[in-house]
């Protein structure tokens, strides 16, 4: 379901502070200096991009999430980051719905996903500008 004109301003709206809030997981996502544990990450992370575009289930995407936690394939830390940040998104777009009036529309679980489908995609953007940073301070060549 595509969003309204009014509900995508909205989204727009977010926009500064979702951007904000990927930035400050990726302090949490890089601490860990193992190249083979940042690549394994960054294809999950993406991975959970994917699925989030692909449902307007936020329960199918932090399942999903927590699975590969459990695999080891994302840092314990991280996972946990992202799923409070989910969380907190969740209420914010709750908050919203309820003050402009959509929160018993059929519009609200895309709109709600449309929040957490943009952070996530900042976030794969954030870790992969992290990662380059990384590679040039330790003189290294990156791969995309």
């Amino acid at each position: 379901m595509k969003l309204s004109a009014k509900l995508q301003r909205l989204v727009e709206r977010e926009l500064d502070s979702l951007v904000k809030r990927a930035e400050q997981c990726v302090e949490v996502a890089v601490r860990d200096d193992s190249k083979k544990k940042k690549d394994t990450q960054d294809t999950q992370f993406r991975n959970l991009q994917n699925i989030a575009a692909a449902t307007t289930s936020v329960f199918v995407l932090e399942n999903f999430l927590r699975y590969q936690m459990g695999r080891g394939y994302v840092d314990e830390k991280v996972g946990e980051r992202i799923l409070q940040d989910i969380e907190d998104l969740k209420k914010r777009a709750e908050d919203i719905a309820r003050k402009e009036g959509f929160a018993e529309s059929e519009e609200f679980p895309t709109f709600r996903m449309e929040l957490i489908r943009l952070y996530l995609g900042f976030l794969v953007r954030a870790i992969k500008a992290e990662a380059k940073q990384g590679e040039s301070a330790r003189g290294g060549r990156g791969g995309d």
